[in-house]
């Protein structure tokens, strides 16, 4: 499974308790979190943040499946679950944009690490 990981810029920039994308990216190596119902491996083919007000993200996300191929995208936890959360866009509606723009399924969270 090739998957690319959108995350929160600002949630990261700002530390919010988020170490960047080592939470994410570790959830992938060993298939935890959101991971964990996918067979096979999961290499990670990009990592993109979302950057307020977040107008480029879904386009930003078509352009890099033009140039590399990947099966899924999954949002960060920290984009989903972030409290307050994004004054910009509403998660559901995100999900939808990405899976039309994409072709391929766009999952809510990466991992469960708190």
């Amino acid at each position: 499974m090739r998957v690319v990981i959108g995350a929160c810029g600002s949630y990261m920039d700002d530390g919010y308790g988020c170490p960047g994308e080592w939470k994410c990216l570790t959830a992938a190596a060993q298939k935890d979190g959101e991971f964990a119902n996918y067979d096979g491996e999961v290499k990670v083919v990009g990592f993109l943040t979302c950057n307020c007000p977040g107008r480029a993200f879904v386009s930003n996300l078509a352009m890099i499946k033009k140039n590399t191929d990947f099966d899924a995208v999954h949002l960060s936890s920290c984009m989903v679950g972030a409290k307050p959360g994004c004054p910009y866009h509403d998660m559901d509606e995100l999900v939808k944009m990405i899976e039309e723009k994409c072709g391929v399924k766009c999952i809510k969270g990466t991992h469960n690490y708190g």
